[in-house]
């Protein structure tokens, strides 16, 4: 799904404050729908042709529906642009970007590593960007004031992890099986020979980890604008640097690197390229 050409529309201190209350509104109905059906057994769609798994749920398609009920009852001029329901597109508003559940794969299995991902866009940049996980009961909410974590002990303000050189550095994946280009593997394994550790599994939590300082690389591929957009904020408002693998604007989707610092990004991009 392409991110459709958009102007750059002004977003101010005020409105911010108001898309992030409304956001927040739109994670708790969405958790309504998705929390009590986790760990359970629940029917399984699959999206994908050809031999391909792609699962998609009920709670997928009911969480991005009250979402986008929510959103279009505050703001009904505002486009949407979800995983699981049709664009609305309106050029001259900001457009929310959602993904109900990241991490199907990981709902479905028990893993409490799935999020649901909003994020509003101005036509150049992601403005707010909100992942929640309601099992945990973490909300992670990034502006350009800075990311802070939301949990029943109160709120924090997340910070990257700093001075980590390649060599002592955590990297982390959902799956090297998303580098399905031969030059994408290859890329990928010049950096995975180069860090202390590589990590796989745990979909938009591991931008999360990123941003909480647990570690210092996220690589990744053949992403959606939805599947990236929300984490955009949250990796950039903790420190950190996030492009695609030439170091341009994810907010397309395709290839991502993020790191905790951009001396880091710097290098790994050497090495990818």
């Amino acid at each position: 799904m392409l991110l459709p050409s958009y102007k750059k529309v002004s977003i101010g201190p005020e409105l911010l404050s108001q898309l992030t209350s409304v956001a927040e509104l739109a994670a708790d109905a969405a958790a309504v729908q998705t929390l009590p059906k986790f760990r359970q057994l629940i029917d399984i769609e699959n999206k994908a042709q050809l031999g391909e798994f792609d699962p998609v749920t009920e709670e997928d398609k009911s969480a991005e529906r009250v979402i986008k009920q929510t959103v279009l009852k505050h703001f009904p001029d505002h486009g949407f642009f979800g995983e699981e329901s049709e664009q609305l597109i309106n050029t001259e508003q900001p457009l929310w970007v959602v993904d109900p559940i990241d991490g199907t794969r990981a709902f479905i299995t028990g893993l409490p590593l799935w999020g649901t991902l909003i994020a509003v866009y101005d036509g150049e940049d992601v403005v707010l960007g909100l992942l929640d996980q309601p099992f945990l009961k973490e909300r992670y909410i990034g502006t350009p004031d800075g990311t802070k974590l939301h949990t029943p002990n109160g709120v924090q303000q997340l910070q990257t992890r700093k001075n980590v050189s390649l060599e002592q550095a955590i990297a982390q994946t959902t799956t090297p099986d998303m580098f399905n280009l031969a030059e994408q593997r290859e890329a990928f394994e010049r950096v995975n020979s180069q860090v202390s550790m590589m990590r796989y599994g745990g979909d938009c939590y591991i931008y999360a980890l990123l941003a909480m300082g647990f570690i210092d690389i996220v690589i990744e591929a053949n992403m959606q604008p939805y599947d990236i957009q929300a984490l955009i904020p949250i990796v950039q408002g903790s420190g950190g640097v996030v492009s695609n693998w030439q170091g341009e604007s994810v907010v397309a989707g395709g290839t991502v690197l993020a790191c905790a610092t951009d001396q880091l990004h710097q290098t790994v991009l050497a090495l990818l390229n």
